[in-house]
């Protein structure tokens, strides 16, 4: 019995270790099993990082809220319509005022990423629906223009206004004049209204070919109207001003000299000003010598001009983005290059008429574009991670979220920094460490804007903007700047062209 002992004992320690190494290998298969499972919880847990948050106390503002001094950030805040699923998570946040709010995340579906929503097509429609662009003269975003209070003094010097001007006639005697009661007797009366106010020119040039007569009798038809001329007796009274009289012959010469759409409403415009403003002001004075240059002007000459206010002294708040920065290009740049003069001569005429000024140093297209749209060329932006740190995990309204055009980052959608008020406004971010944070975190990757780099993100938004660098900066275009009267007809054009109008109080 004592020999069998050892080999119950090596049988035992035997079946103890096939034991432990079953026991081994069964719970390895068991950990593999449960990995995917695992790697699923992780992804899961990644992707509710990635998710952006928004104050649920956020409301769309509707249309009639938007301003003059609007900009993109208010356009952004109009879509309506946006494929995503909403969920209410939990997130305590304490504002500026020590009021609490939640975070609500938002899953976007159907887009490029879900953190960045503020350059989509469904925004860029928004803006289309808004009658009022954004592009505003340089400095005049949240200023409020000031109306006087009464009557000027200046409107003691006006030259002529239809009814004081009939007042008078009423009480002195005139020829009686018979109330026209058909519509032949009304077009009768007309033409001889017009024939009154055309008789001067005809003296003036002699005889004068059949269509250049039409084109004077067309925009002079125009001009009495605007003036709300209804009688023979008011064109007499208009005709006995000497200046008006230069000033109308002025205009008739202009619009038969170039018989084109963007001319007649240049020269009627500039007729209406010198009628209709005080001797004393500015206005009246810029529109008598637009009127006396207006003749030697061609189309190429409007569009540097016409260019040039655009660049230099406008920006659209819009441009935030690669698409509404095309679309802006569209509307803005490519009406007004058909023409566009390379000759120096053009840029030497127009110094001569006193529509431009000679700059001393050379500022290229890349150099204005940076400076009007800093957050938007002179940074790279942010990534999805600094944000929600900034923003202790709550991040931004994806409708405020672009991506960059110079990296593939992400950054806020407005073009620099004195628009921050507006933007924190729009997205209910009322913590000051907060957006000072934001703001800090736009700024922490400066570039520069230049070379090579430059013209391709030009060209990305589009080569049209990028042909215009070559001339811009070939061009005398580069080393210019407008006068008054550059700036007056330099609107004029614009108005004519793509029916916008330009605010130039600031220098008037």
């Amino acid at each position: 019995m004592s020999a069998l002992i050892p080999y119950v004992v090596l049988a035992g320690v035997a079946i103890g270790f096939f034991l432990v190494c079953y026991a081994v290998f069964n719970k390895n298969e068991n950990v593999e099993s449960l990995e995917p499972t695992k790697k699923q919880n992780d992804h899961r847990t990644l992707y509710e990082q990635e998710k952006v948050h928004i104050a649920p106390k956020y409301k769309e503002p509707s249309k009639s809220n938007i301003t003059t001094e609007s900009n993109h950030v208010e356009v952004a805040g109009t879509v309506a319509n946006t494929s995503a699923t909403t969920e209410l998570l939990d997130c305590d946040t304490v504002t500026a005022d020590g009021g609490d709010s939640q975070c609500i995340t938002v899953e976007q579906g159907a887009v490029e990423d879900t953190i960045a929503l503020g350059e989509s097509v469904d925004v860029l429609e928004a803006t289309r629906e808004i009658s009022l662009e954004s592009t505003q003269m340089i400095g005049a975003e949240g200023v409020e223009v000031s109306k006087p209070q009464g009557p000027s003094m200046l409107e003691e010097t006006r030259l002529f206004n239809a009814a004081e001007i009939d007042a008078e006639l009423m009480q002195s005697v005139v020829e009686d004049e018979e109330p026209a009661t058909g519509q032949w007797a009304q077009a009768a009366q007309e033409d001889k209204r017009v024939a009154m106010a055309v008789e001067p020119f005809i003296q003036a040039f002699g005889v004068i070919r059949g269509d250049s007569l039409h084109y004077v009798e067309d925009i002079t038809r125009e001009a009495l109207a605007a003036l709300g001329i209804l009688k023979l007796s008011e064109v007499n009274a208009l005709l006995h001003n000497i200046i008006i009289q230069e000033a109308l012959m002025a205009m008739q010469k202009a619009y038969a000299a170039t018989p084109t759409d963007w001319m007649k409403m240049a020269a009627l415009e500039s007729f209406l000003d010198v009628v209709q403003s005080p001797k004393s002001s500015t206005p009246y004075l810029v529109a008598f010598d637009a009127l006396r240059v207006l003749p030697h002007l061609t189309l190429g000459h409007f569009q540097v001009m016409a260019l040039t206010l655009m660049l230099q002294y406008s920006r659209n708040s819009n441009n935030y983005g690669r698409i509404h920065f095309k679309h802006y290009v569209e509307k803005y740049i490519e009406p007004f290059i058909s023409d566009l003069p390379l000759d120096n001569s053009f840029y030497r005429q127009l110094e001569y008429l006193r529509c431009t000024q000679p700059e001393r140093e050379q500022v290229t297209l890349t150099q204005l574009l940076s400076n009007s749209y800093p957050f938007v060329f002179n940074f790279r932006g942010f990534t999805k991670e600094e944000l929600f740190r900034v923003t202790d995990g709550c991040g931004v309204d994806s409708r405020f979220v672009v991506r960059s055009l110079n990296s593939n980052l992400y950054k806020l959608a407005m073009v620099d920094e004195s628009l921050a008020p507006r933007f924190f406004r729009e997205t209910r971010i009322s913590d000051a460490v907060v957006q000072r944070d934001l703001l800090a975190l736009m700024k922490s990757k400066p570039t520069a804007f230049r070379g090579v780099e430059a013209r391709e993100i030009m060209d990305n938004i589009s080569p049209v903007l990028s042909d215009l660098a070559d001339v811009y900066d070939t061009s005398p275009m580069s080393r210019i700047s407008l006068t008054l009267l550059g700036l007056y007809l330099g609107r004029a054009h614009v108005k004519a062209t793509i029916g916008e109008e330009f605010d130039l109080s600031r220098w008037f």
